[in-house]
């Protein structure tokens, strides 16, 4: 015997279609609005993507400044203890080596200063000075000498000063000033803006005298 046939299945008819005249019109009408939602939905949808990207932006700069700072930190305090193990061993070293040297070298006594150049040259651009420098005497003539001699010397500053307060005399320059001081200021002439009615009768008394000016030339002539 030949294969069996397949049976087909046999769909099951529609009896009756209805149309909904509302659910209808909204959808062939809707296009456009239906448009604006998508794009409205994806917009909402690329901002939240954009502030998400953002916050992980941040936190990745923080969490690259905080290991940064920390890296600085600790190299810090690694060159800090370096150098401070550097100054502990110096420092022995130093005291080793100064008492050595202590205990090799025999004391010869204090050293004698340098002695004084009692009369040094100082050289300036413009002048050429010798300046004598004299050891100070401690003795008690010694002082009541430079006490004398400063004595004399603020007396003289002083009558100086008496001449100078006392001359009765003042100079030219002084009395050409009191004289420029004394003398009369002029007053300053005021000026008055005329009047319309002022400037009218001033035309007509300048015209009037043009005229009679010009008459009196006529009977001469």
């Amino acid at each position: 015997m030949g294969p069996q046939a397949k049976r087909r299945k046999v769909a099951s008819k529609v009896e009756e279609i209805n149309f909904d005249a509302a659910d209808r019109e909204s959808f062939l009408t809707g296009f456009r609005k239906r448009k604006q939602q998508r794009i409205k939905h994806a917009q909402e949808v690329a901002i939240k993507k954009a502030k998400e990207m953002k916050r992980e932006e941040r936190k990745r700069i923080r969490e690259e400044r905080t290991a940064g700072f920390q890296r600085a930190i600790e190299e810090h305090q690694r060159q800090l203890k370096k150098l401070q193990a550097v100054e502990e061993g110096s420092d022995g070293s130093d005291q080793d080596s100064q008492d050595e040297d202590v205990e090799d070298q025999d004391w010869e006594g204090f050293t004698e200063p340098p002695a004084v150049d009692y009369e040094a040259e100082y050289i300036d651009e413009d002048k050429y000075t010798t300046v004598t420098v004299e050891e100070m005497d401690t003795s008690k003539e010694g002082l009541l000498r430079s006490a004398v001699d400063e004595s004399d010397i603020e007396n003289e500053e002083s009558e100086a000063g008496s001449k100078a307060t006392a001359d009765p005399n003042p100079s030219a320059e002084q009395s050409k000033k009191r004289k420029a001081d004394n003398k009369p200021k002029k007053k300053k002439k005021k000026f008055r803006y005329e009047s319309k009615e002022e400037r009218k009768v001033t035309r007509m008394k300048e015209r009037a005298s043009k005229s009679r000016k010009a008459n009196a030339r006529r009977e001469r002539s």
